[in-house]
């Protein structure tokens, strides 16, 4: 495809302004500007500032050659002289390396090659403290060296891909903020993680949690555990729940229970879990909301479980209180010797509360109640 009108055009400008939104996809965006420059496939790939990857979408490239082409990815001569040129500064092929140094180059040699990807165009759309994003097109034999024409096409594109990115940078942004909103108004605390385990968001709950020296703290934007292995094991669960590293199947919440330095202290527990796929399929931007955490403490579990039963079941006082003492594994002659009552009375209460809960053994009861 080239643009032969002003309906092409607008129709690919459109096409990222939807990516954008969720209403296609960025492959067949960024496929529609390899169509009309020319060009075999697209790349854009986002970089930290310590040149960790992102994410790195390619189009029209095998997934297996696209693993080669990343794992040796340190040897490619192009992004270092690419992504020092001023932003939106359009760069190919002898821009970066000569014909005769290219013959000698591994990575030209031992992936572009035998790839059919030896020509590029390329420019640096965003640059940020801790990110920058590069937009390319990838030429085959065939495609050969991009022509003038080709090259302008690209260099007026560019800045509508920009666009797009922080529009959906924005939108996902919003989306971070209402969860966490909501979250505040509930006093919950709550972590948002990026697509790189970074702490984005968090609530004012979350906030004061990790300057009451509990034994979790905020380290270089990373949620932490004050014990190695509480730390590590938290580590884990965040990686696992990244859209990356995740199986088939629904989300799965992992639990990870961080205690103080204080050995009476009460532990903080901390459910880590997926952000729900459908509201996460972006692999552009590194902001959406990709894991969260929710962290509460046994005594904040307690009383809502206390609200729930009372608010739900009709729970007296005393019900809630013998419920929230089965919860926590108390005998019948333990209950009564800690309400001061008879064991008959608390056998009698707890018959009640089987009865407003609709089961019939104590059992069936102690898992309801662990629901909550």
């Amino acid at each position: 495809m080239t643009i032969k009108s002003d309906e092409c055009w607008l129709s690919l400008v459109d096409a990222f302004q939807s990516a954008a939104i969720g209403e296609q996809t960025w492959d067949s965006a960024l496929q529609g500007l390899a169509d009309a420059t020319g060009s075999r496939g697209s790349q854009l790939i986002g970089r930290r500032s310590d040149f960790s990857v992102l994410y790195n979408v390619m189009t029209n490239i095998d997934p297996e050659l696209q693993q080669r082409v990343i794992q040796l990815q340190p040897l490619n001569p192009r992004p270092p002289v690419v992504e020092r040129a001023p932003l939106l500064h359009v760069m190919a092929d002898w821009d970066v390396i000569s014909p005769e140094e290219a013959k000698r180059n591994r990575f030209y040699q031992e992936v572009l090659l035998p790839v059919d990807a030896p020509f590029f165009c390329a420019t640096v759309i965003e640059r940020q403290e801790d990110l920058f994003v590069t937009l390319g097109v990838m030429r085959s034999r065939a495609d050969g060296y991009i022509t003038s024409e080709q090259r302008q096409t690209f260099s007026l594109l560019a800045p509508h891909v920009r666009a797009a990115i922080r529009l959906q940078a924005a939108l996902e942004g919003k989306t971070a903020a209402v969860l966490a909103e909501c979250m505040d108004a509930l006093s919950i605390p709550l972590f948002i993680c990026d697509s790189s385990g970074r702490v984005r968001t968090l609530t004012h709950a979350a906030e004061h949690l990790v300057a009451s020296g509990r034994g979790l703290e905020l380290k270089h934007g990373r949620l932490r555990a004050a014990r190695e292995n509480e730390s590590r094991a938290l580590e884990a669960a965040i990686a696992i729940s990244l859209p990356a590293q995740r199986a088939p199947g629904p989300p799965i919440a992992r639990t990870v229970v961080v205690h103080g330095s204080k050995i009476h202290e009460t532990p903080i527990v901390l459910d880590v879990f997926p952000f729900p796929y459908h509201c996460a399929t972006s692999v552009i931007t590194s902001f959406a909301p990709r894991v969260l955490i929710v962290a509460c403490a046994q005594r904040n579990m307690d009383s809502r479980r206390a609200a729930i039963l009372s608010a739900a079941y009709r729970f007296t006082a005393a019900e809630v209180a013998i419920a929230q003492m089965l919860a926590a594994g108390k005998s019948t002659e333990d209950i009564a010797a800690h309400r001061a009552v008879a064991i008959g009375t608390v056998r009698f209460q707890i018959k009640a509360i089987l009865a407003k809960c609709s089961v019939t053994r104590q059992a069936e009861l102690v898992a309801l109640l662990n629901r909550f």
